[in-house]
Formats: structure tokens, C-alpha cells, sequence
């Protein structure tokens, strides 16, 4: 299964602090919600892996992240994800981009990602909208604890502080979204109906 994402969120800071921020990977990896960074393979790749609680099911997802594309001038860089889930239940690939954008004295940050899901774990969202949304509550999660860091001084986190994402607050989130979206086009058919979660 793959599909295209598109997400927008605004962090509190300037373009320049903003950057200097996300294109440090283990700066951020703790702002990811289930993330734990295990190790810094060279200033480009790392390795670690992400928890998803489905119900009382835990899926533990262990790979590597690479920046592929670092653009200072166009504040653009790209991140190619692999990971296969430690019990042999699938694997996920992802590439996305970041793209940063002044917005007063914050930044907009787009993301665009391009994400494949294989085996049974492809089975747990089997809409392409569903997954969808469970992408936008977590880029929703990401984006509060990112802008809770940033107003909070941008204090180190300690290892161990990562908790399993759980993906029913995720899908219950992701179901919500939907509703209101088809309420909101049944109310006014003329509304664009985007899944961006901007």
C-alpha cells in the first residue's frame, strides 16, 4: 500500500532557529511520538526505533532514518525512513519532505510524505483515508510536543522518555477528523475536501 500525505504545522519559532532545529535529528527524535534514537551512525543516518499500541498489541518498528537532502538555501530537507516491525508482522518505507517558510515571527513547516506499508501491518488501516488521518493526528502530536520543547527552553530529553504511540487515540482522532470533514462538505459542498490537516 502506498500513498501521499501532505501536513502543515507552525512552530514557534524563527525561520533560523526553526532549521537549525529540524535537521537536528536527535534534537527532534524525542519530540516523535514512540521514537527512541539508538544510534548516531554518521551525521546523515541514524538508527532506533518507534512503538505503536494497537489495543493490546505492541508493534515495535526498528530501522534507519537518513537525510537525503539538506538545502540551506530553500530551507528543504528530506528524510528517507525504513523500518520492519522486530516480529516479522511487516515493514514501512517512507520519504518526506520538509519545506520551512517564514510566518511572522514563526515558522510554517510543510511536510509532504510519500509512505508504503507491506505486509499484515498494511491490514490496520486498510483505507487510504484512514491512514491518512492517523498521519495528521501524528504530525499533530509531533508539531505540540516540538513547540512544547521549543517554549520550554529547548531542554534536552532524557533517553526513556518515548512512550508507545497508541494508535486507538490515533484512529479515534483520525475517525473525529473524518466525521467533521464530511459534515463540513455535506454543510457546504463548495468547501475543498483536502486531507492535509492544515
Amino acid at each position: 500500500m502506498a500513498i501521499k500525505i501532505e501536513n502543515t504545522f507552525v512552530v514557534p519559532a524563527s525561520i533560523d532557529r526553526a532549521w537549525a532545529i529540524l535537521t537536528d535529528v536527535p534534537r527532534i527524535a524525542p519530540c516523535l511520538p514512540g521514537a527512541e534514537l539508538a544510534e548516531v551512525v554518521d551525521p546523515s543516518t541514524y538508527r532506533g526505533q518507534a512503538r505503536v499500541k494497537i489495543g493490546p498489541m505492541q508493534l515495535v518498528f526498528k530501522g534507519e532514518a537518513r537525510l537525503t537532502r539538506v538545502d540551506a538555501a530553500t530551507r528543504t530537507s528530506t528524510m528517507s525512513i525504513r523500518g520492519s516491525d522486530t516480529k516479522g508482522r511487516g515493514s514501512v518505507q517512507s520519504e518526506m519532505t520538509f519545506t520551512l517558510s517564514p510566518q511572522g515571527e514563526a515558522t510554517r513547516v510543510d511536510v509532504r510524505t510519500e509512505l508504503a506499508l507491506s505486509g499484515s501491518v498494511a491490514q490496520y488501516g486498510r483505507g487510504v483515508g484512514l491512514i491518512k488521518e492517523i498521519c495528521n493526528q501524528y504530525a499533530a502530536q509531533f508539531a505540540a510536543n516540538l513547540a512544547a520543547r521549543i517554549e520550554g527552553g529547548d531542554a534536552d530529553v532524557t533517553p526513556g522518555e518515548a512512550k508507545p504511540l497508541s494508535a486507538v487515540s490515533l484512529v479515534s482522532g483520525a475517525v473525529r477528523s473524518m466525521i467533521t470533514r464530511k459534515s463540513e462538505t455535506q454543510a457546504d459542498p463548495g468547501a475543498d475536501d483536502t486531507s492535509n490537516g492544515r
